[in-house]
């Protein structure tokens, strides 16, 4: 076996290669989407600093990635197709680190994984797991009634950029999205606008919204993020916004789409659609000076 070369993240290029090997070993064991990379890296402008991101590639092919998020978290990714890579990568991302404390979020499929995490002595965390859901859309059309005077229908592009902020800082009022870092987003892999969905009052305001990212290789979307104005909950309206843009979504020609839940109200949301949970992440710790 040759030796991975390990590079550093420069720019959008190595994100592209960082997609590439997510989407090579796509098959709902995995950990992420291509569409999960594009949202986390530009959802926010400004944040290289909080970041060291590395690539591993094996004979000009990734079979490797790990993103560290100051202070000591890691989310990375590998190929189980080589998982002594992932000592590389656990080794990396010790030896970046300055904080005394680590942790590291994985997907409980993740066999080859957990292993070598175990091997460097991390323990696991008992903390609420995200839950990962998927749908099937073959020969599926998910109907829709909005309230009266309510309407849907995906972004125009660029021109609704300042109402499809205002919609998602109104559902997260924590976000640091921007309309510069949106634009960013919006000119990232795979971001397509006909997929990015919101629902309109009566008098114009966007109150919900879905925005989903399409792997065409592997005909799988994922929903990323969803979010309705506080004023508005409660009308169904969450639910709406993702069946619009599933309907749009399996018009392209997508066979599956996943989401994932970060709380039991979320997880409810989703069930209501149709969605049935698949699997779920472990998260593990360790302490530097216990090893």
């Amino acid at each position: 076996m040759s030796i991975p070369i390990i590079r550093t993240y420069k720019d959008s290029n190595d994100l592209k290669r960082m997609q590439k090997l997510t989407q090579a070993i796509w098959s709902l064991e995995p950990n992420y989407h291509i569409g999960d990379l594009a949202w986390q890296r530009y959802r926010h402008a400004g944040r290289e600093d909080d970041w060291d991101t590395a690539i591993w590639e094996m004979d000009g092919n990734p079979v490797a990635w790990g993103w560290i998020q100051k202070p000591g978290e890691l989310i990375c990714q590998v190929n189980p197709d080589f998982p002594v890579v992932a000592k590389d990568v656990i080794d990396w991302f010790d030896k970046i680190t300055k904080t005394n404390e680590q942790k590291v979020n994985v997907l409980e499929t993740e066999s080859h994984l957990i292993s070598a995490l175990e091997d460097f002595l991390f323990n696991p965390l008992a903390e609420n797991p995200e839950i990962l859901t998927k749908i099937s859309l073959d020969s599926c059309s998910f109907p829709v009634k909005l309230p009266d005077k309510f309407k849907g229908r995906h972004i125009k592009g660029f021109e609704d950029i300042t109402n499809r902020v205002a919609v998602h800082k109104a559902a997260f009022h924590k976000s640091r999205v921007t309309e510069e870092s949106y634009l960013n987003v919006m000119n990232t892999y795979p971001y397509d606008s006909s997929l990015d969905w919101i629902i309109e009052s009566p008098n114009g305001e966007f109150v919900a919204s879905c925005l989903i990212w399409f792997d065409e290789v592997n005909k799988v979307g994922l929903l990323e993020p969803v979010g309705t104005d506080a004023r508005f909950r409660r009308m169904g309206l969450a639910s709406s916004v993702c069946k619009l843009a599933l309907n749009a979504l399996s018009e392209k020609g997508a066979k599956t789409a996943v989401v994932v839940c970060t709380s039991p109200d979320a997880f409810e949301l989703y069930k209501s659609i149709g969605f049935e949970k698949f699997a779920q992440t472990k998260s593990f710790h360790r302490l530097k000076n216990t090893k």
